[in-house]
């Protein structure tokens, strides 16, 4: 038998009688069996609604009767944003960013009905998910092994004992690593395993999905053995268990829970976004007086009479052989496209940059660059609901330019008098959101993942520091 494993096997044997490994596995068992339902049970519910709002929003409007185009697109779709595709593991800013979007003529929406919004304070329980238990609750779970895995070896006068033995702190340290790792790699393989099956109908093909789920296990395996590693390390350097106990439990305060937020207060004072009524007053006031503040909507509909009048060689709007008011209609839509083009890009730099920022909290823990990845690799962060706000306004694009473009074809002389039959608006494709794929996000994800990487090897390095240092000092 190697010497690392006998270390192992002798490090888990002495938790296993000292009581702490039990406490440990029950804990880490009993919260991630909870987390796991609580996040199954969760993304049911919503698929399930979203399936019947899709199907009561499709009939509610082929069945409207006959319409005028233009009323049409004012009543309009929804747009509804399926669960993302590892969101049982890390349900993300889903909670926070809306899940449907009204596709209505005039104007680009924002994303509405956030669960979070009709939580009572009871229902915070909700978002117990397998991410944080790893992310939160893990960290000082290792803690409460590794303070004196080692530290405690010398406290008891046992340290001296293996060393002459035979064994190194070398090897100590590896052997210790050895069973920290195996008791909480496993629960990391059943979490992430548990979650497969409900995972698996929200993706079309598995090689996005184990893509996905292969980078969200890694991420956490790097974080977690980063986590082992300075837990290793301080109980090493330190003379006393309590000593390292209390320097462990000040690094996971600053790293889990100053840091993170820190950074993103940080975040959002260098890259501020504009309160939702400031934001639709802005686009308002574009649309209203023209992007440069001299060009009002009044004088551009009457330089668009003009120049329809002289494309088609009449004096009166009355003599033009489509409808007027369908043409005016696309060309304000036109010009529409451009302002929420101009307001909503804005709008996307600014969450850009700030995810950008929030990396600072990474260089007092790993942590910030975790849940970058975890959320990225379960479909649940900035990213991919851009991404979906963006499909939605291409489908509402296409919703709305197919109704005008039949006012133009077929109102000539009633304009909004005309009437279209269902046949108009069922010529118009569902919107069917296509969600992006993990290799073509992976090149985001480059700088979390060092720094991710950068973690763990200064955790290894200050874990090698301190056992050469312990050789030296036999």
């Amino acid at each position: 038998m190697s010497p690392v494993r006998a270390i192992a096997g002798h490090t888990l044997r002495l938790w296993w009688r000292e009581g702490r490994l039990p406490v440990v596995l029950l804990l880490v068992g009993a919260l991630g069996l909870l987390a796991a339902t609580l996040s199954i049970q969760r993304a049911a519910g919503s698929e399930r609604d979203r399936i019947a709002a899709e199907a009561a929003d499709r009939d509610t409007f082929a069945n409207q009767g006959a319409r005028n185009p233009h009323s049409v697109a004012h009543f309009s779709r929804f747009a509804f944003r399926p669960m993302g595709p590892l969101a049982t593991l890390d349900p993300g800013i889903g909670p926070y960013a809306g899940v449907a979007i009204w596709m209505e003529a005039h104007y680009q929406d924002p994303a509405n009905l956030r669960a979070a919004e009709d939580r009572v304070e009871l229902g915070r329980l909700a978002d117990l998910s397998p991410a944080w238990l790893l992310q939160v609750l893990v960290p000082l779970l290792v803690i409460a092994l590794g303070f004196d895995a080692l530290a405690g070896e010398r406290e008891r006068g046992t340290f001296p004992l293996l060393l002459g033995g035979g064994a190194t702190a070398r090897t100590l340290l590896i052997g210790k690593a050895v069973a920290m790792g195996l008791v909480f790699g496993a629960p990391l393989l059943l979490l992430a395993l548990a979650q497969l099956p409900a995972a698996i109908g929200r993706v079309e093909g598995t090689t996005d999905l184990l893509l996905r789920l292969s980078i969200w296990v890694l991420a956490h395996a790097l974080y977690l053995g980063a986590w082992i590693a300075v837990a290793l390390a301080v109980s090493l350097r330190m003379a006393q268990a309590r000593s390292a106990l209390v320097l462990l439990l000040a690094a996971w305060t600053l790293a889990t829970l100053i840091a993170p937020r820190l950074a993103v207060a940080v975040a959002e004072a260098v890259a501020p976004v504009p309160a939702a009524g400031e934001f639709s007053s802005a686009i308002y006031r574009d649309l209203r007086d023209g992007m440069d503040g001299h060009d009002p909507a009044d004088r551009r509909r009457d330089a668009f009479r003009q120049q329809v009048l002289a494309q088609y060689g009449v004096e009166r709007v009355e003599d033009l052989p489509v409808s007027f008011a369908g043409l005016a209609l696309q060309e304000g839509e036109r010009y529409g496209h451009l302002v929420f083009d101009r307001h909503f890009g804005a709008l996307t730099d600014a969450y850009r940059e700030q995810e950008r920022w929030r990396r600072i909290g990474a260089l007092a823990g790993p942590l910030p660059a975790l849940q970058q990845v975890s959320m990225a690799a379960a479909g649940t962060d900035v990213s991919h609901h851009v991404d979906f706000m963006a499909q939605a306004e291409a489908q509402r694009r296409i919703i709305v330019r197919t109704l005008d473009e039949d006012l133009i074809r077929n109102g000539a002389g009633q304009d909004m008098a005309y009437l279209a039959d269902r046949s108009v608006w069922e010529r118009i494709p569902e919107f069917d959101y296509v969600l992006p794929g993990m290799a073509e996000l992976s090149p985001r994800l480059a700088a979390d993942g060092l720094l991710l990487a950068a973690w763990l090897l200064l955790a290894t390095w200050l874990a090698s520091r301190a056992a050469t240092r312990a050789e030296s000092a036999r």
